[in-house]
C-alpha cells in the first residue's frame, strides 16, 4: 500500500514521464470550468485552449495523411470561431475542444 507521499510522487513522476498527457489533462479540466467564468472570462480560456490544439494540430506528421489533416485543420478553424463569437456557446465549444483532443490523442 502506497502511503500519501509515494503517491503525489508516483502522480508527479506520471506527468513527467508524459507530458503531452499531462497538458491534455489540464486542458480538459479547464474546458470542465468554462461555464463557472465570466464571459471575457470563457474567451481568454477558449484562446488559450485553441492556441494550445492548434500547437498539436500543427505536430501531426505528415504521414497521417493529408484527409485528416485538412479535417483537423477545418476543426480548429471552427474552434476558434467559436471563441471568438461576442457570445461564445460554451457546450458547442467544450464539445468541439474534446473531439479534438480525442483525436489528437488517438493519433498519439
Amino acid at each position: 500500500m502506497m502511503m500519501e507521499g509515494q503517491q503525489s510522487f508516483a502522480h508527479d513522476r506520471a506527468i513527467a514521464l508524459a507530458p503531452l498527457a499531462a497538458r491534455m489533462l489540464t486542458i480538459r479540466e479547464m474546458l470542465a470550468n468554462l461555464d463557472t467564468l465570466t464571459i471575457a472570462g470563457q474567451q481568454h480560456l477558449m484562446n488559450r485552449v485553441a492556441a494550445f490544439i492548434e500547437g498539436q494540430v500543427t505536430e501531426v506528421p505528415r504521414g497521417a495523411g493529408g484527409a485528416n489533416r485538412r479535417m483537423l485543420t477545418e476543426q480548429l478553424e471552427l474552434l476558434k470561431h467559436e471563441s471568438g463569437r461576442p457570445l461564445p456557446s460554451v457546450s458547442a465549444f467544450r464539445r468541439r475542444a474534446d473531439n479534438l483532443l480525442d483525436l489528437l490523442n488517438a493519433g498519439g
